[in-house]
């Protein structure tokens, strides 16, 4: 008799726990009896999708926006190369370069003085300089030392003396 009074006592807690998770009741009668489905049948997920369609796993993890690492580092280097297109070019003063005419020409660049960046910036709507493959005698040039050693600088191109060729800076 007490057995039969500690398990229905069992089933009674389980009754409570379980009712209130909508699961099926159990009847206090008896240890054998069959269960009684609850008013309200539990709905069970599709197998293979935990949630309902549309709904978020994770509502409260990653934002929608959010990128993963690699994405970030992809668009912030895209980032800086449209910055470096957009910058214009400025006169690198650690690299030979003639002065006229209140212009610079550095590897065959025209730069005009510019007062807001305070500096010499490459003129727009030149076509890309070609780089001579000798000195031109004909031409006007330059002489100056530089790291040392005596050049000729022609169009702001860089030449040996002796031997005509360019120098690579």
């Amino acid at each position: 008799m007490q057995k039969r009074q500690r398990v229905s006592q069992e089933l009674e807690k389980k009754e409570q726990t379980r009712a209130s998770e909508g699961e099926l009741k159990v009847r206090v009668e008896g240890v054998n009896s069959a269960p009684e489905p609850f008013a309200k049948p539990w709905k069970k997920r599709p197998r293979g999708r935990p949630w309902p369609k549309g709904v978020s796993g994770n509502p409260r993890g990653r934002p929608k926006g959010a990128r993963n690492k690699f994405t970030q580092a992809v668009l912030e280097g895209i980032r800086r190369a449209e910055e470096r297109l957009v910058r214009p070019k400025l006169l690198d003063r650690d690299k030979p370069y003639e002065f006229w005419e209140g212009f610079c020409i550095q590897e065959g660049v025209l730069f005009g003085f510019d007062p807001l960046l305070q500096d010499y910036v490459a003129l727009p709507d030149q076509a890309p300089p070609r780089p001579p493959r000798c000195f031109d005698p004909s031409q006007r040039c330059t002489e100056m030392t530089w790291k040392g050693r005596l050049i000729y600088v022609q169009n702001g191109w860089p030449f040996n003396p002796r031997t005509w060729r360019r120098v690579k800076v």
